[in-house]
């Protein structure tokens, strides 16, 4: 088989003649025997990074603000990365290669590089976490769509102990790329041999296992599993992993805190074992005004205080006090921050709500009903832009015609096209009757603390008011707002769409095939289990699923994007998902004390949110 070679690992060996340097926060534990020397922790060929202004110092905590939930969003490490330009770049494999027709991937992992207890990571922790984790349907119910092509999951094949591939069925040229943005999906870093399958019936004799589970208060093995993996949150400080710092907090404690990986396998140009940064804290949870109250008060280190444009106004005059500088971290590859959907798979009790909800005409009103203006200049300072919820206009496939569509504002049109569809008759209130001429009132669904889901909702129902529609906007915390949203029985949310570059890339945004689509719910479960879970797929819906199984493995530019065109069209018509404004930059702070910054944040879309911040340190 002929393979292309995407790229080699970056100076390998260029280090191997010099004496690696650590923190001297590891002195002891190496005097005490407690871990080995650097250069026994490191593999044979660290990753070599390039500090972005200088050699740093050791030493120092980084304080942030941002939730517990995040950490894993960004302290994942995928096997390649991109470069500021978007090129890829090793990391996890020090090389890699793509076959010709992109259904063969081959990564090699670095030599002798080890998990933060010490333990070796091999090809052994690759096979474990693909077969036994990822296609483990007591675990996960249906398979990632990740690791999908024809239908079909991949075949893993080892070939040795750095060495793996990937065989698709069908040309899957866009795994790379996917894999580093599926931050919440892509787990092998946190997915060690030796620890997990200690809660495996597989590997355990099964009295033991339920011992554990008894001990632990659990009701079965699988919940056991799942606390123990760290699936979404942090749940077990115990569990070895590949990042940059290791999460060492008893999971109730107010302050969280991650400590420096001993056996963290990147370095500097002169040879000091990353990080420099010893530590991080951050909060359990922050309210929104609290975020901004620490970073006022030069509390904060690094983060993103908010996702609203408008609190950068109060940040920036904060500067001074504050002893920081504010940023807007850079989210130009995001399509919507505020999304209305209303779910085509509703199975509550309303069936008036049902109706509505699949009707076209009613979706193409309640979007001609939005002010959308007010609200850019309320939520985004004027800074924004009236969207549907399609990709970028200067994306492949994107249009200045798909993003416009119903979007202006026009009420009397909204008016008549409601009339039209038998909501012609109000209550004392000046509320739309149904057609049954029972009261009519639609529940929607937005997350707690997330600032422009709050302020939207209410800019919101007044514009659904004024169009004689009640709309019951409930806050939700964030654990059962995306617990609702697993479900089918909600009759609408509001959120937004991340995916403005390539579709494919945010996938439950515009195909029901993924397990958060949250327009087709049951369709998507269905397609997801190969039918024996959920609802048929409808014939209105079957163009979508078409287009994403070609999109999936078309390799030609132009015909990717000619498709990324149809499907923008299909959503700009129906309004499956009713965009309402385009992101903005988010506002966040870097305080004074902090080196090696870059000058600009990415989006977890282009890169991790802290692009290099093995190499940031701290200056008093």
């Amino acid at each position: 088989m002929k393979l292309k070679l995407a790229a080699l690992s970056m100076m390998l060996g260029a280090l191997n003649a010099w004496a690696y340097q650590e923190a001297p926060m590891l002195n002891d534990m190496v005097e005490s025997g407690a871990i080995p020397a650097v250069d026994d922790r490191l593999p044979e060929n660290p990753l070599v990074i390039t500090p972005v202004n200088e050699v740093g110092k050791y030493g120092g905590t980084w304080r942030r603000v941002e939730p517990n939930y995040q950490f894993h969003e960004w302290s994942n490490e995928p096997l390649v990365d991109l470069d500021d330009n978007q090129n890829r770049i090793p990391n996890l494999a020090e090389s890699w290669s793509i076959s010709d027709d992109s259904r063969v991937y081959r990564f090699t992992l670095r030599k002798g590089m080890k998990w933060s207890d010490g333990a070796p990571f091999t090809t052994e922790d690759v096979d474990f976490w693909y077969n036994d984790l990822e296609m483990n349907s007591e675990l996960e119910p249906s398979v990632k769509s990740l690791f999908l092509s024809g239908g079909e999951p991949a075949e893993l094949k080892i070939i040795d102990e750095q060495t793996f591939e990937l065989h698709y069925k069908e040309p899957n040229p866009h795994f790379i790329e996917k894999h580093l943005r599926s931050t919440m999906e892509f787990r092998l870093p946190q997915s060690p041999k030796h620890y997990l399958k200690e809660y495996l019936p597989k590997y355990m004799d099964e009295a033991e296992l339920q011992a554990k589970v008894t001990d632990a208060g659990m009701t079965d093995w699988r919940q056991l599993f799942q606390n123990r993996w760290n699936t979404r949150s942090n749940t077990n400080p115990e569990l070895p992993v590949l990042y940059t710092w290791v999460y060492d907090t008893d999971p109730q404690e107010l302050q969280q805190r991650a400590v420096r990986n001993p056996y963290y396998w990147k370095v500097d140009t002169e040879g000091n074992q990353l990080p420099y940064i010893d530590a991080m804290t951050w909060p359990q949870t922050a309210e929104p005004q609290v975020r901004i109250l620490k970073a006022l008060a030069g509390e904060v280190d690094i983060d993103r205080i908010s996702k609203l444009t408008s609190d950068f106004t109060a940040l920036k005059k904060g500067e001074k006090a504050g002893n920081y500088k504010t940023r807007l971290m850079d989210l130009s590859d995001h399509a919507n921050m505020l999304v209305l959907i209303p779910n085509q798979d509703y199975t509550g009790d309303d069936k008036e709500v049902l109706r509505l909800m699949q009707n076209k005409t009613f979706r193409q009103a309640v979007s001609l009903g939005i002010d959308r203006d007010t609200q850019n200049q309320i939520l985004g300072v004027g800074l924004s832009a009236p969207a549907q919820s399609v990709v970028l206009p200067d994306a492949p496939g994107g249009s200045m015609e798909t993003t416009e569509a119903y979007t202006q504002l026009d009420v009397d049109r909204a008016n008549k096209m409601l009339d039209s569809i038998g909501l012609d008759k109000r209550d004392n209130e000046g509320y739309r009757l149904g057609s049954d001429g029972e009261p009519l009132s639609f529940l929607v669904h937005f997350q707690a603390g997330r600032k422009i889901s709050e302020e939207g909702a209410i800019l919101l129902k007044a514009d659904m008011d004024n169009l004689g529609l009640r709309f019951i906007m409930r806050s939700d915390e964030k654990s059962y707002f995306n617990q609702i949203r697993r479900g089918s029985e909600y009759q609408m949310v509001l959120h937004n769409n991340t995916a403005g570059l390539n579709p494919l890339f945010g996938a439950n945004n515009y195909f029901p095939v993924m397990s958060n689509t949250n327009f087709a719910p049951l369709q998507a479960a269905y397609y997801l289990s190969n039918g024996t879970n959920g609802k048929k797929t409808t014939a209105e819906m079957q163009p979508l699923v078409d287009l994403y199984e070609k999109m999936t493995k078309e390799t030609d530019k132009e015909k990717f994007a000619q498709m990324v065109d149809e499907v923008m069209k299909i959503h700009s018509e129906n309004l499956y998902a009713i965009g309402i404004l385009r992101y903005t930059g988010s506002p966040a702070v870097v305080h004074n004390r902090m080196k090696n910054v870059p000058e600009k944040f990415y989006s977890v879309y282009k890169s991790p949110f802290f692009h290099l911040k093995e190499q940031y340190y701290i200056e008093d």
